[in-house]
C-alpha cells in the first residue's frame, strides 16, 4: 500500500522552497566500548542524546539561513525508522543500555523536543512522514503485510501524531505500507526505509540493487527522487538519496 501527500506553492509568489530534513538510523540504546575498537569509535545514550540535540538545532540553522534568500514555509521533517536497535539480534541483547520498550520511550521524548525546538526556533509549518525501521519489529523476521502491525515505531509515531495532534502547524503522515509519495511542487519523492533493497555486496555498491528497484517500483508509480536510510551512508545517487545514521 502507499500513501500520498501534495505540497502546493502559493501563486503569489514564484520563489519558494521547502525544507528536507532526513532524521533515521540513530539506534540510541547501542553501545559501543573504544577499549573494543582500539579507540577508533565511541557511543552510549548520552552521545546519542547530544546528537539528536545538535541535529535539531543545526537543521534549524540551515533553515534560517537560506531563508534569508529564499521563502520557506514547510519543512518535511521525515522520520525514517531504526531510531532503536531493538533486540532482534542475540549480540544486541548484550550491547544495548535500555530494553526496547525503555528505548522507544526515550526516541519518542527526544523526537517530540526536537519537534518543539523546530517549532519554537523556525516560523515553518511542518509535514511529518514516517518510515517503520527493520530494527523495531516485535518478532524475530519481517512480515510485509503486517510490518506495521508488529512495529514498535508505528506505535511512536502514532503516539507522537497523537501527542502534536492540536499543533496547527503540524502535520503526520504515518504510513500504513512501505512506501509513502510526496509531490512537492510537482516533483514526486518517493519516502520508505530502505530494508527492502535487496544488497550483499559486491561491485557498484547500493547503486546498482538500487536502480534496479526503482525502475520496478516506477512501473506502479513513478517517483523523480527516492529516499532511504538503513544502509548507514550517504549516498546521492541522482534518482535517490541515501541517509547517513
Amino acid at each position: 500500500s502507499e500513501d500520498t501527500h501534495t505540497i502546493v506553492e502559493e501563486k503569489s509568489d514564484p520563489s519558494e522552497a521547502t525544507a528536507v530534513i532526513l532524521a533515521s538510523d540513530w539506534h540510541i540504546e547501542e553501545l559501543v566500548d573504544p577499549k573494543t575498537i582500539n579507540g577508533l569509535n565511541k557511543f552510549n545514550l548520552k552521545i546519542a542524546e547530544q546528537r539528536a540535540n545538535n541535529f535539531f538545532v543545526n537543521s534549524a540553522k540551515l533553515v534560517r539561513g537560506f531563508q534569508r534568500d529564499i521563502k520557506i514555509k514547510t519543512i518535511i521533517l521525515w522520520l525514517g525508522g531504526d531510531f532503536i536497535s531493538s533486540n532482534i539480534h542475540e549480540e544486541l541483547l548484550e550491547n544495548t543500555c535500555l530494553r526496547p520498550i525503555e528505548a522507544i520511550k526515550k526516541a519518542q521524548a527526544m523526537i517530540i523536543a526536537g519537534i518543539n525546538y523546530l517549532l519554537k526556533n523556525t516560523n515553518c509549518n511542518l509535514t511529518i512522514p514516517t518510515s517503520s525501521g527493520n530494527h523495531g519489529r516485535i518478532g524475530k523476521t519481517i512480515h510485509i503485510s503486517t510490518e506495521q502491525g508488529n512495529s514498535l515505531e508505528n506505535y511512536m509515531y502514532c503516539n507522537l501524531a497523537q501527542h502534536f495532534a492540536n499543533e496547527k502547524r503540524v502535520k503526520f503522515l504515518v504510513s500504513t505500507g512501505y512506501h509513502i509519495y510526496l509531490k512537492i511542487y510537482g516533483f514526486n519523492l518517493r519516502i520508505h526505509h530502505g530494508h527492502q533493497l535487496k544488497f550483499l555486496g559486491g561491485s557498484g555498491g547500493l547503486t546498482i540493487p538500487v536502480n534496479k528497484a526503482i525502475a520496478q517500483w516506477n512501473k506502479g508509480k513513478k517517483a523523480d527522487l527516492d529516499l532511504f536510510g538503513h544502509w548507514h551512508q550517504r549516498l546521492d545517487g541522482g534518482n535517490f538519496l541515501a541517509n547517513g545514521s
